[in-house]
């Protein structure tokens, strides 16, 4: 593979464009271009998903919703100081069927059918998480079934119904692996009743609940969270109505902010058949992704990454592909203290910072954690705010402690890896894809967790442009 550097326009707008742009490559080879050394400790696998399509529209990528997108995903293996790369599509029917035409021609969020059309409602691009379970390796999207690929090789199995006990038309990409008890949990969304579902799956891989649950409105919940006893639906200010989407008007007419609806959390324990009561947040808005949450004193605290102009985000996932972005797509930190017995919330904005793809040691999922990580910018316009640096915070004496930002440069989601199995809830590794843009290259960071603001203590240079993801999880070796 070529490893000549393209050397992009300069302009914020254009390099938000390069980072988000598709790059077709399937890889597979040895990383030998590492600066500093990868830490023997890390052994084990990083697995990142994200959208890369590679049969464009014709008015090309910039044309694009910001979750359209084949699933390309990238198998980063670590193995006493040495790392591999390998990298596959998620080969679904739809997938298939484009390459075969060689046109865009399911259509996308942004645009109709090209070339010989086929029916939008089987596009099935799973380019969200990619998630381990059970010994078997999921990539997810909010509108499909998981699509179960080979741990080792990447190679496409196909898509995963729950073993029959599906209850909607899919499920979404961010499952909890409550560590504790093994058991993932997973929850669906849809825009016709029963508008949610709950699913748990046993560290074996059998299904042993599957429920469905009322909402008071179909709206898009990309995320949700859960404790050791409860799990909490974050129903954001946007309402999702399948009509116009049907009728062909596309994504932007189906799914619409509504600022006179505040925020709602459902809350409901764990067990089988429990209830679930709707508790009202005294402000509008969306989040993507909550942090974590844990009870504490009989309330649940939780943190997430809000935006607070839900129109604003929905404007700009339309466009961002074309590099723009007017500061709708920059989430900020908020915390949340949720009493289940009073029903009520307790709203509270931590940072004007921008901050998103918050994550934690997942093996405190769902418990009290010190520590989080997070990709964040300060306060700023347009693209300047969008994802320049990693940021661990630290809930006991509330400080945060940043990477340097480097012009030109945007960062990944941070995923952590401890040590050990025995290692305290900081020590170990954060490791991020960045993106270079006045190089046009990327490179996976290993980070110290404990001295997040340092160099690298390796960085290793992948031989293909990887476009900016959504999400990964890491696999330790066994």
């Amino acid at each position: 593979m070529s490893t000549q550097a393209t050397v992009l326009n300069p302009s914020s707008g254009e390099m938000l464009a390069g980072l988000l742009r598709p790059n077709p490559t399937e890889a597979d080879y040895a990383i030998t271009k590492v600066e500093g050394e990868i830490p023997r400790e890390l052994n084990g696998t990083l697995y990142r998903n994200g959208p890369c399509q590679k049969v464009l529209p014709q008015g090309g990528a910039g044309a694009m919703h910001l979750f359209d997108g084949d699933a390309l995903v990238h198998a980063i293996r670590f193995e006493d100081g040495r790392a591999h790369h390998l990298s596959r599509y998620a080969r679904t029917d739809s997938f298939e069927v484009t390459e075969r035409e060689g046109s865009y021609c399911f259509g996308g969020l942004n645009l109709p059918a090209e070339g010989a059309p086929q029916d939008p409602m089987g596009n099935v691009q799973p380019n969200t998480n990619i998630v381990s379970h059970g010994g078997r390796l999921f990539a997810l999207v909010e509108s499909a079934p998981p699509f179960e690929m080979d741990p080792s090789t990447l190679a496409s199995k196909g898509s995963w119904n729950l073993d029959g006990k599906m209850l909607g038309l899919s499920t979404t990409a961010h499952p909890k692996i409550d560590r504790r008890t093994g058991q993932m949990l997973l929850h669906g969304y849809q825009p016709l009743e029963p508008y949610l579902q709950l699913y748990v799956i046993e560290s074996d891989g059998t299904v042993s609940l599957a429920e469905a649950i009322d909402a008071p409105w179909p709206s898009m919940m990309h995320d949700f969270a859960i404790t050791e006893n409860y799990v909490i639906f974050p129903l954001g200010s946007v309402y999702f109505d399948f009509e116009p989407y049907l009728a062909g008007q596309g994504f932007s007419a189906a799914v619409t902010a509504k600022p006179e609806l505040n925020m709602k959390f459902g809350v409901r324990r764990r067990e089988p058949g429990s209830p679930t009561k709707w508790i009202d947040v005294d402000s509008a808005g969306y989040m993507f992704h909550p942090g974590n949450a844990y009870e504490k004193d009989g309330r649940i605290v939780m943190d997430a990454c809000k935006y607070e102009s839900a129109q604003g985000l929905l404007d700009d996932i339309a466009v961002v592909r074309r590099g723009e972005c007017s500061g709708g797509l920059i989430a900020k930190p908020y915390l949340y203290e949720i009493d289940p017995d009073a029903g009520t919330c307790v709203e509270t904005k931590l940072s004007d910072m921008g901050a998103e793809f918050p994550r934690l040691d997942d093996r405190l999922v769902g418990y009290e954690n010190r520590f989080g990580y997070a990709a964040s910018a300060e306060p700023a316009e347009g693209t300047e705010g969008f994802f320049r640096r990693i940021t661990k915070y630290d809930r006991q004496n509330g400080c945060s402690v940043h990477r340097a930002e480097v012009p030109g440069q945007w960062v990944g989601e941070p995923v952590f890896v401890a040590r050990n199995t025995d290692a305290a809830e900081d020590d170990g590794f954060v490791l991020n894809l960045v993106y270079d843009a006045p190089t046009d290259r990327t490179a996976v960071d290993v980070l110290d967790a404990r001295a997040i603001d340092t160099d690298p203590l390796a960085r290793l240079w992948l031989e293909e442009r990887v476009a900016l993801g959504f999400h990964g999880n890491f696999a330790p070796s066994k």
